[in-house]
């Protein structure tokens, strides 16, 4: 089972994540109660898989219980000198044919284009009532993808 943005349940009254627990019952117990029917309902053979983010710009912290049943691994952004060397190799094979003067400037193109995103993602973060501002690698490949079908 894969369960996606961990990092969204918001806390109730009691301090606890509902969606949280739920899971956590069923993945300790193997079984959760069917309230209507007032039977147990067992899950048999599952894997669990979580993905998140981490905290901050309005993503909460998940239960640290909840998370320990988990392994964690980390995947951290690359650093800025790297997306630039990524994008920056790129650019130089795709205008390897083209005039010195337009391989002078795709340097200065590939740096306005990530302080461009840069900025982007400091002045609009994702918040829970603006969720859809996602701001990712895969936008910033779609602008150098415009470029190379111009």
């Amino acid at each position: 089972m894969m369960i996606d943005d961990m990092h969204m349940p918001t806390f109730d009254d009691a301090n606890t994540q509902q969606p949280h627990a739920f899971l956590k019952f069923i993945i300790e117990k193997g079984f959760y109660y069917n309230i209507m029917l007032l039977e147990e309902r067992h899950v048999l053979d599952t894997s669990y898989l979580g993905a998140m983010q981490p905290p901050g710009g309005g993503r909460l912290p998940p239960d640290s219980r909840f998370i320990s049943l988990f392994s964690i691994f980390n995947i951290t952004f690359p650093s800025d000198e790297n997306v630039k060397h990524i994008y920056k190799n790129i650019m130089e094979k795709h205008f390897e044919t083209f005039s010195e003067d337009i391989k002078e400037s795709m340097e200065k193109v590939v740096d306005t284009t990530l302080k461009l995103h840069k900025q982007i993602i400091d002045q609009l973060p994702r918040t829970p009532i603006k969720f859809h501002y996602i701001f990712n690698l895969r936008d910033l490949s779609r602008v150098f993808e415009g470029v190379f079908q111009a």
